[in-house]
Parts: structure tokens; sequence; C-alpha cells
């Protein structure tokens, strides 16, 4: 594959990303604004709910079709058929579970009966997380991203009819399954260029998937308890206007971690391919890698923790002012997310997911804990708290594994000059912080754009290092 498709790839992601980010943000505004802090508070607890089953449906399986569907000599269409007939199975018998133990928990009807109306819409996600993995190894994310920015263009625009025609909660959760559905059936289409998708259950192929998947798995599950405890607790212990204010500032945060995650899911078929085939190309794109997750995750939470207030009261609605406060402290978390994912990621190209187990235990058993004690007494912003140690903590085990094997370190001559940029960004945001949002934040986007190619951080050769490969790596 040539260096300008992968570019063209690339490109065709980041656009999408940055739509689909758009859409969100304007469809969390209109929905805040309509539903209120404590019925938007109901919306985050059943979302909340219905997302610890689905990262236990996940059960590995997504970050493992991309590994073995990008090792030599694989088979993909058995593969894949096989991966996906597994999740199909934990995905049916994980949201029927989800839908009959939440009448058995302490919330209202409108809670109960949403999270029924949507677990469609997270099964539907947790079909299409499986195919993902297909576009990622052919370079073919575009129509991903096509798919995700049509997904949530009809969720935005049912969220304006709903408003408009004054509907209850339960339309809107029906309008984020008819939207993840579509989703799903674009990109089945779409995988008829590459495979045949149907029913596959060969046991010897399921076992060696599960053997694979089964680290990742306990990992999730340990994973989830520090990622969303926190709003379950939060939901338990304190009025669901505080679940909401914390909701609204938690789905920023929630919709921003998705762009290490997707950029990751570029490089890991070349991190895979190359540290079996090329220990010098690793170092490189891993290099690489690390200077693009500085290089968009530093502004982002800099310039964020500058205008975290004002942003959440233009979007959300005056309302969510307070949830300013708590966006603040989860910013800090997401630039940890952002290096975990390069961490993360390159675990399972290594194939070393499996040593990684107990420290999403120890993680997960501290962090518990810490909900348990803290939140019922101090509410969100020990939430908060906790979140960003749990996301740091897992951070640093991630790191000493990855060093540890592969005795990679990162250099910092653009980390330095990429700080350098953000520290400008942060005085002009500073000095401008009384005249409108929208000016401000371009006026701290110009500069750090500036700064980068004044410093020489970003570069054409640089650009090009990221993105070149030979056709072996796919």
């Amino acid at each position: 594959m040539s260096f300008p498709h992968a570019l063209r790839n690339t490109i065709y992601q980041l656009l999408g990303r940055a739509l689909s980010v758009l859409f969100g943000i304007f469809a969390l505004g209109i929905l805040t604004r309509y539903l209120g802090t404590e019925q938007f508070g109901w919306y985050t607890t059943v979302m909340t709910f219905l997302q610890f089953f689905a990262i236990i449906a996940d059960f590995g399986l997504t970050l493992i079709t991309t590994q073995m569907i990008s090792e030599p000599n694989a088979q993909e269409n058995h593969l894949i058929n096989n991966i996906f007939t597994l999740r199909l199975v934990i995905s049916i018998v994980l949201f029927g579970s989800a839908c009959a133990l939440i009448w058995f928990m302490p919330y209202n009807n409108e809670i109960k009966w949403g999270v029924l109306a949507a677990s469609g819409a997270i099964f539907f996600i947790s079909l299409q997380n499986i195919l993902q993995g297909l576009f990622q190894k052919h370079l073919h994310m575009e129509k991903v991203a096509l798919g995700d920015v049509l997904g949530r263009a009809i969720i935005f625009a049912g969220f304006v009819v709903a408003v408009l025609l004054k509907m209850n909660l339960m339309t809107i959760f029906l309008v984020h399954v008819a939207a993840n559905a579509l989703q799903f059936f674009l990109l089945y289409f779409f995988t008829a260029r590459y495979i045949t998708l149907h029913f596959a259950w060969h046991a010897p192929t399921i076992k060696k998937i599960c053997t694979r998947s089964w680290p990742i798995a306990i990992s999730m599950v340990f994973n989830l308890i520090y990622l969303k405890a926190d709003t379950l607790i939060l939901s338990l212990s304190h009025t669901q206007t505080e679940v909401g204010l914390y909701g609204a500032a938690y789905r920023v945060i929630e919709v921003l971690s998705a762009i290490p995650v997707m950029f990751m899911g570029i490089v890991l078929p070349l991190l895979t391919y190359h540290w079996s085939a090329n220990k010098m190309e690793f170092k490189s794109y891993f290099q690489n890698t690390f200077d693009a997750m500085t290089l968009m995750g530093l502004p982002v939470v800099v310039g964020g923790i500058m205008v975290a207030t004002p942003l959440m009261s233009t979007f959300a609605g005056a309302a969510f002012a307070p949830s300013g406060a708590y966006l603040q402290i989860l910013l800090l978390a997401l630039l940890a997310i952002f290096f975990g994912a390069l961490s993360g990621h390159t675990i399972v190209a290594l194939n070393k997911q499996r040593v990684m187990v107990w420290g999403y235990v120890i993680d997960a058993i501290i962090s518990f804990i810490l909900y348990l004690i803290l939140i019922p007494r101090f509410g969100a912003r020990a939430a908060a708290w906790i979140t960003v140690f749990s996301e740091v903590f897992i951070l640093f085990m991630t790191w000493y594994v990855v060093w540890r094997e592969s005795h990679l370190v990162p250099r910092g001559k653009t980390f330095a000059k990429i700080i350098a940029s953000c520290t400008a960004m942060g005085i002009i945001l500073y000095v401008t912080r009384a005249i409108p949002l929208f000016v401000q934040i371009s006026a701290g986007a110009g500069t750090y754009i500036g700064m980068i190619f004044a410093t020489k951080a970003l570069t054409p050769t640089g650009v090009r290092a990221l993105f070149k490969h030979t056709s072996h790596a796919v």
C-alpha cells in the first residue's frame, strides 16, 4: 500500500472523527438544554449501566480482531466470521441480562425502561466494532468514518426533531438505536469487498481466539470498574442532578478519548507486523506515534482546562456551568488516556496482554475502594479525581511493560517543542479570557499551530515518516 493511500486513509478518518465530534458536541448541547440536569442524569445513568455490559461483551475481541488478521498468513475470512459469531452470542446473553437486572436496581421507572430501549443501540455498536478491524487492516477506515458520521448526524437530527415535538426520553434512546443500526448495516454492506460475512463456529478457532482474548477480557472487566463504577456509585449515593452535571463533563471526555483510540487503530496493524518483521521500523512507528499523541493530546488538555467553564456553559447551557470544574479535573485523565492508548495498543502488538492483567486488577481494586469511601462523602469531585488517579496508574503500568519488553524510551526533542507551543497557547488563552469564547479559542489554536511550525515540531518529513509503510504491512 502506497504512502498516498495511507495518508488519504488517515485524512478520511480525521475528517470523519472531526465531523462526528462536532455532531456529538451539538447533540450533547441540544440534549442537556432539553432534558435539564436531572433528566440528563437519568440519561447518563442508563448509558453508564449499559456500558458496563458492553465492555464485558467486548471480551477483548475488538483488539484481537485487528491483531490476528494483521499477522502474516492470517485466514482473514475464517477468523472474522468466527469472531463475529462469538461476539453475537456474548452480546445477546449480556444485554439480555442487563435488561433483566435493571428491574432489581433502586432506580425510577424512566431509567429502567430507558435501559430496555437503549440496549439495542449498544448491541449494534458491539457488533460493528468487530467489523472495524477489517477496515483497519486494509486501510479503508474512510468507510468506518462515513458510517460514524452518518450515525452521529442521524442522532443529531433525531434530537432536533424530539425537541421540536417535545418527545420524551424514551424517544431519544430509540434515536440512538436507529442510528447505530444503520451504522452497523452500512459496515456490513462494505465488508462484501473483502469477505463473505456469515455465522461460523469452528471450535479450534474459537478456542484459539478465546486463548488470545481472555487476558484482555479480564483486564477490560477490571478496567470498567475504575472507568464506570464512579458514575454508578454517584447515581446511588447522590442526586440525579449531580449525576447529570458530572455526566456532561464525562461525556466530553468520552467524545475526545475516541481520538487516540481511532489513531491507534491505524497504527496497531503496523506495530503488530513490524514487531515480528522489522524491529527498527517498529521503533520508528512507536516514536512517531508518541510524537503524534503529544501533538494532539497536550493542546486539547491545556486548552480545555483554560476554557472548561465557559465551554460547558456555552454548549450544554448555563445550568451546566458547574460541570466546568469537573471537566478541568477529568482533562488530566484524558492526557493519560492519550498516552495510555499508545502503550496499551503496543502491549497488544507485542502479544504481552497477559502480563497486564494484574495491573488492571490492582488499579480496579484501589479505585473501587476509593470510590466507595470518597464518592458518598464528596460526590462528583471525588469521582473525577479518582478517575485521574486510575488513568495515571494504569498509564505507568502499561509503559513499564512496554519498556521491559521492548526497551523503548521515546525521545523528548519534539515533546519539548510541543510543550513550548502549548505554553504559548495557554498564555494567549489566559490573556484573552474576557473576549467571546470562539474568538478566544481561535486565538489559542492559531498560536499553537503557529508555534508548532515555527519550532519545527511538525514538518512534512515527520508527517511522511509517521504514515509510510510497505505493502508487506497489510
